[in-house]
């Protein structure tokens, strides 16, 4: 399957055992959701008004949602790109993911949030606002890189009784294969060792994660072992598999294509430090990061913007090392 394939293979099979399962979103019916994210689905429960195409008006979608989900349903919506997220968190992140504390656990949220982001063939619309996403408590963040946790998160964030936003990078929908097993489970909150290694650990998340991958092949022809961890779930954040990590490796690099102020890499160093300050007195710590600026729209720019394959390796051992170069292996 491939990435979108399977997510989409998750929502059709929770919606085909529980009835309060619906979607809404935007061009979700007959028009298949943007880059086919909902696939199949209004032929499956369009008749059942279980599919429901919605008018641009995320906000009002998402408080539909948040209401549905305190009254029983369990609702998934889709507003096409995460950088819409943003007219959602009223709604969303200070009602939504503070109303099962505020009851005391009496009424929950079980609401999924689907939003695509990242740079990819579609082209625009590649904001993630993962930063701002983490700040809200009770407010759940995955982001799939493979098809099986595409899959199995999916399952897991609908059975989840709070709030979660299920980011989908664009370029790895369609362009990430691989099996998928619908009894393989993957609980948010728990990282993934993508690649074991000895010599540095390498974090990162999405796009980054395929992108860490090929540096670390790269990095073999030194001699430098990488282990490469993908956090699969940003939001809670699993320190204690990185913590493990650094505990052989002492090395740590920060792989991240959010912006770098209050972002995931700067969220990992600091509770890292919190958690484990002994340790990463010892670490010696590398941001790769793209610049703190709005993300460009032309090709050649957007393409300076993200870490290539290439600064990861710099970023793993120096730019002095005798490593081939990743010229030709930064694209997608």
């Amino acid at each position: 399957m491939t990435l979108s394939e399977a997510i989409t293979s998750a929502v059709h099979d929770a919606m085909e055992v529980d009835q309060t399962v619906y979607v809404m979103g935007q061009d979700i019916g007959v028009f298949g959701g943007p880059m086919q994210s909902s696939k199949g689905l209004w032929e499956a429960y369009g008749a059942q008004g279980r599919i429901i195409d919605a008018p641009i008006a995320e906000a009002a979608m998402v408080g539909t949602g948040v209401g549905a989900a305190m009254a029983g349903s369990r609702p998934i919506i889709d507003l096409m790109f995460a950088e819409f997220l943003a007219l959602t968190m009223t709604p969303l992140a200070l009602e939504g993911s503070s109303v099962a504390y505020r009851t005391g656990g009496d009424v929950t949220v079980p609401l999924v949030v689907r939003a695509k982001f990242g740079v990819g063939p579609h082209r625009g619309h590649a904001e993630s606002c993962i930063g701002m996403l983490m700040a809200f408590p009770g407010l759940k963040v995955v982001i799939p890189t493979t098809p099986q946790d595409g899959y199995s998160l999916m399952r897991a964030a609908i059975r989840d009784d709070n709030p979660v936003v299920f980011l989908e990078h664009m370029s790895l929908l369609h362009g990430a294969r691989g099996d998928v097993d619908p009894d393989v489970e993957v609980p948010i909150g728990r990282a993934h060792v993508s690649r074991p290694g000895s010599d540095a650990t390498v974090v990162a998340s999405g796009l980054m994660v395929h992108r860490a991958l090929r540096a670390a092949k790269l990095l073999e022809s030194s001699g430098t072992d990488v282990e490469v961890i993908d956090l699969r779930s940003m939001s809670p954040l699993d320190v204690d598999t990185v913590a493990a990590s650094l505990q052989k490796t002492r090395r740590l690099v920060l792989v991240e294509e959010s912006w770098p102020v209050a972002g995931p890499a700067s969220e990992v160093c600091a509770q890292l430090v919190r958690r484990h300050p002994d340790l990463m007195r010892e670490v010696r710590t590398t941001f790769v990061e793209p610049p703190h600026t709005p993300i460009p729209f032309a090709a050649h720019h957007e393409a300076a913007f993200l870490p290539s394959v290439q600064d990861i390796v710099d970023g793993t051992i120096g730019t002095d090392s005798q490593v081939p170069s990743a010229a030709g292996t930064a694209g997608r």
